[in-house]
């Protein structure tokens, strides 16, 4: 019964299932997406992931206990996700996504349901948008990265998924009123400052 419960790799006849949705193979197996980490019926109507993001497990138990969370559309386990559970779908994707080029579309995509839809339900749970949200996110990094890393501000905003350094410049001003470099330099004096004492 071990093997019932470890993820397995997607065979032919599967990934055939879930390229034509086939609704006969919904119950035998449930496929899991490793980047978005939900986990859908393989008659799901949801933008089909790379083949190779793809494993697949033999229950909904399983797929949950190996940490995949339940897609909204086609409810894999038989139960309704909740607002604030997809809401922490999205941030749970901006947190590990957050690098790469995001919209609030690519987003819900990821997410498996309406932009519109998840952009109001977002809002209402977390008090800013999805796009107010990814920007804190990249913002965060990008303190924790001028105070701990001695890369360049271009490397810097490349690594938080702005590959404009004068975009990137721009936004960090706006929101800590400091540039990068300048605020660099603020905390770096601030410390030295700290360890005479």
């Amino acid at each position: 019964m071990a093997a019932d419960r470890a993820e397995q790799a997607v065979n032919v006849e599967q990934w055939q299932a879930i390229n034509e949705r086939d609704q006969c193979f919904d119950g035998e197996f449930y496929y899991a997406n490793r980047d978005t980490q939900l986990y859908c019926k393989p008659s799901c109507p949801s933008r089909l992931p790379k083949f190779n993001f793809i494993c697949v497990f033999t229950s909904a138990e399983a797929t949950e206990a190996h940490g995949y969370r339940p897609c909204r559309r086609c409810r894999p386990n038989g139960n309704a996700v909740t607002d604030l559970e997809w809401a922490n779908q999205a941030e749970r994707f901006i947190h590990s996504h957050y690098q790469n080029p995001l919209s609030v579309n690519r987003i819900a995509e990821a997410c498996h349901g309406p932009s519109s839809e998840l952009q109001q339900i977002f809002i209402r749970i977390y008090g800013v948008s999805l796009m107010d949200y990814l920007d804190r996110v990249r913002m965060d990094q990008a303190r924790y990265l001028l105070i701990h890393s001695g890369r360049f501000i271009k490397q810097i905003a490349e690594l938080v998924g702005m590959p404009s350094a004068a975009e990137f410049s721009r936004k960090f001003k706006e929101k800590e009123g400091l540039t990068p470099t300048l605020y660099r330099r603020r905390v770096r004096k601030r410390e030295r400052g700290q360890d005479r004492l």
